[in-house]
């Protein structure tokens, strides 16, 4: 529980170098110090395996057996779905991708392309963006140049 400092949890080294610190709520920061209290420093250790392969595959194991619970998905879901929804919540927000990228750790252009495509609303509001920008302007005046058969497209 040395990762818990307050309501900030440090989550992991990000991949870019850095490390992510992230707010939890009262309510989780209290089950956690409750679940640490009865499992110890490490509370996600499932048995008594510090191999993190091992761990990782009883907690995935976990899992499905709530997503086989929940019902029938499009997609097979996966842990990493979690980290798609983190992304998407965010996003829809309108976090800038430049804090998205720090919470994930990951770069603002692994972030683009993996996450922000898929966010309706982000598209929405970069739309309505543009129709601001160019909605006050004069439409341009087309004018017809004659072009030379030999220079045409």
């Amino acid at each position: 529980m040395n990762r818990l400092k307050g309501n900030e949890v440090f989550l992991r080294a990000t991949k870019n170098g850095g490390d992510v610190f992230a707010y939890i709520p009262d309510w989780l920061r209290e089950r956690l110090t409750a679940r640490a209290k009865h499992c110890g420093f490490r509370p996600f250790i499932v048995g008594q395996s510090e191999r993190l392969e091992t761990v990782t595959d009883m907690w995935r194991r976990k899992l499905n057996k709530v997503f086989g619970l929940a019902g029938e998905f499009e997609e097979p879901p996966t842990p990493h779905r979690f980290r798609h929804t983190f992304a998407r919540i965010l996003l829809q927000r309108g976090v800038p991708v430049a804090d998205v990228a720090d919470l994930l750790g990951d770069d603002e252009d692994t972030v683009r392309e993996h996450y922000a495509r898929w966010v309706p609303e982000r598209q929405a509001r970069l739309t309505k963006i543009l129709k601001d920008a160019f909605d006050d302007k004069p439409k341009p005046k087309l004018v017809a140049i004659r072009v030379a058969a030999s220079e045409r497209c």
